[in-house]
């Protein structure tokens, strides 16, 4: 099925609009990086579980399990086992890119049959049409779907997004061409698989952006945390409200609180063959009631895929998992 689609089906079937970003953040002076009593694969896979009756998707950032060598890649492996063991869909987060056999072999690792395989990836643009054509191969042979990077969240985007090429900025240029790669990756939502990532801290672009790109499914970061506020996050909507996934960074201070416990011990409970392979459940550990000692560390960016309210009635952004 065209992944735009799985998109808004999964959004119908359970009422909800959320994907749940799982970023096990780097140990640091103030704080560990996974509280105590815990291995990553554990703490990881009890976010998912908590947060399983409420999301549609998982987008694990690759960074911060790659930079934990063979326990982090065993981790987002065993996250992504259980993600679709919950039946939810897998964004990957790993903004590849590059040419001829070495961009065939990352689209082979992210969207292919492997350890690492995803429902979707993020992509990077920047060596041009060349570098993304093996990731265009698997969205229309097998049902994938790809989020490009067209004008992202960070201060410095416009540094060379907003340089003009020769007349309008690079990013519109870029936005076009996704326009271009995604025409016929329509579904019967009437959007396209082949999705773009615009920064929800540039809600002017991003309101051209739509205009650029009718039917793409538009991934908007830099909600809350980077200071796009709700308005800003909704500038890239189509008119019918839908067509774009809202990332929210998680605050400094998130802990799994014991309603998400006792969440995530039913959603043990649904799975009838156990847990995904590797994945000990261990003792019941109590609630920490110190911040600190449940500090930030992994997750929960948000990201809403969002039906907005009809044209006249007042729309709100109800932030779900802090």
């Amino acid at each position: 099925m065209n992944f735009a689609d799985r998109l808004a089906q999964a959004s119908r079937a359970k009422d909800s609009v959320v994907v749940l970003g799982i970023d096990p953040q780097l140990d640091a002076l103030a704080a560990p990086g996974i509280p105590p009593g815990y291995t990553l694969t554990r703490f990881c896979c009890e976010i998912v579980e908590a947060c399983a009756p409420s999301a549609i998707a998982v987008k694990p950032q690759l960074a911060f399990y790659e930079a934990r060598g063979l326990e982090g890649m065993r981790a987002f492996c065993e996250v992504v086992k259980l993600a679709r063991k919950l039946g939810l869909i897998t964004i990957a987060d790993a903004k590849r890119g590059d040419i001829g056999t070495t961009s065939a072999a990352y689209a082979e690792a992210f969207l292919g049959d492997g350890d690492f395989n995803c429902d979707a990836v993020t992509v990077n643009p920047y060596q041009g049409s060349d570098a993304l054509m093996p990731f265009l191969a698997k969205v229309k042979s097998g049902g994938r779907g790809v989020f490009v990077l067209v004008k992202t969240s960070n201060p410095s985007s416009g540094e060379f997004q907003d340089l003009n090429a020769p007349s309008r900025p690079i990013w519109e240029s870029v936005a076009a061409r996704v326009n271009g790669w995604g025409s016929d990756s329509i579904g019967d939502s009437g959007l396209s698989s082949v999705g773009a990532v615009l920064g929800a801290t540039y809600p002017v672009q991003a309101r051209h952006a739509r205009e650029l790109m009718p039917a793409a499914t538009i991934l908007v970061p830099g909600y809350d945390t980077q200071g796009g506020t709700a308005s800003d996050a909704i500038a890239s909507a189509r008119a019918d409200g839908t067509g774009f996934i809202r990332e929210r960074e998680p605050q400094p201070d998130v802990r799994v609180s014991e309603k998400r416990r006792r969440q995530a011990h039913r959603s043990r409970r649904r799975i009838r063959r156990g847990h995904a392979p590797g994945y000990q459940r261990g003792p019941r550990r109590p609630h920490h009631t110190n911040p600190r000692a449940h500090r930030v560390i992994l997750v929960p960016s948000l990201h809403v895929l969002l039906p907005l309210a009809p044209r006249g009635e007042r729309s709100t952004l109800v932030p779900s998992g802090g």
